[in-house]
């Protein structure tokens, strides 16, 4: 169980304390990584986009038993079970999400926050599919995990995010949200699909998710927007660097391999630092009534 193998990184100075270690973060880091974004991520992003309190409060809730059946049993059943509450909340906040994107106005800024709304029962297919041991459009299990983090993070948080700060910024705000908008589904396909739409989707997510941070960091107000949008910068070089790593410039740390050294630098910093810091900033005001009325 995740909870439990914390201390597989403990002190690892052999070959093969290096191989235990890379096994954990390729397998339960991912896991705790998702259990943070259903407990805190998700409710935050539904608080910075205005959704209803009663939804809120929801999301909370079925994000601790989601993440419960995460941590505690493995996939099957009864973590399936463990998932419904979260589900039956992330097909909510979809509908609220595409009910506003129908009803206009069709701004960029606004596409992007409707957008990761409706990204939520996205989101949360894969982890069901995760949970149940299916693997979805043919992904093996580990991959059908970081595609529902990937969505969690770059689809739900990041799209509320941009959505929330592209607001009134001209054309690089308009620029940036629909690059996130298009690159999040194409990431997503590019792990399955030709080599080309990987790299491609990943470059251009890349670009995206800098973009965002320099928005972040240019950000009138809470000093916890530009922290988080410096921090994103940083991560975006690293998931540029992956990208291209067939030209030798994967990063590496710890003698760890590429990936589990993604996790490390990209997808843990994203995850508990960027998408917390932003969101915890935006959930304390209400966003402009053009994005949500």
């Amino acid at each position: 169980m995740a909870a439990f193998r914390i201390l597989g990184l403990i002190a690892f100075t052999r070959s093969h304390d290096m191989i235990a270690a890379t096994t954990w973060l390729l397998m339960d880091l991912p896991v705790l990584i998702v259990a943070v974004t259903t407990t805190v991520i998700t409710p935050l992003a539904l608080a910075a986009a205005a959704a209803p309190r009663a939804l809120r409060r929801a999301a909370l809730v079925a994000g601790v038993i989601a993440a419960l059946g995460l941590v505690v049993v493995e996939p099957g059943i009864a973590a399936t079970v463990s998932l419904a509450p979260y589900v039956a909340v992330a097909i909510v906040a979809g509908g609220l999400g595409f009910m506003r994107l129908v009803r206009g106005p069709r701004t960029t800024s606004r596409l992007a926050l409707c957008t990761g709304m409706v990204f939520v029962p996205a989101a949360a297919s894969w982890l069901l599919a995760y949970q149940a041991g299916y693997s979805l459009l043919g992904y093996p299990p580990f991959w059908v995990l970081l595609t529902a983090a990937h969505f969690h993070i770059a689809g739900i948080a990041l799209l509320v995010i941009v959505g929330r700060i592209a607001h009134g910024r001209g054309v690089l705000g308009a620029a940036v949200a629909l690059g996130c908008v298009l690159s999040v589904p194409l990431t997503a396909a590019g792990i399955y699909g030709p080599h080309w739409l990987e790299v491609g989707a990943a470059l251009g997510m890349a670009a995206s998710g800098v973009g965002a941070a320099v928005l972040l960091v240019t950000t009138r107000g809470a000093v916890l927007l530009k922290v988080a949008g410096a921090i994103l910068f940083v991560t975006m070089i690293f998931a540029s660097m992956f990208a291209l790593r067939d030209h030798g410039t994967s990063l590496v740390l710890f003698g760890l391999d590429p990936l589990a050294s993604m996790i490390i630098a990209h997808g843990v910093p994203n995850a508990l630092i960027v998408a917390l810091l932003a969101l915890a900033a935006l959930a304390r005001t209400a966003p402009p009534s053009e994005l949500v009325e």
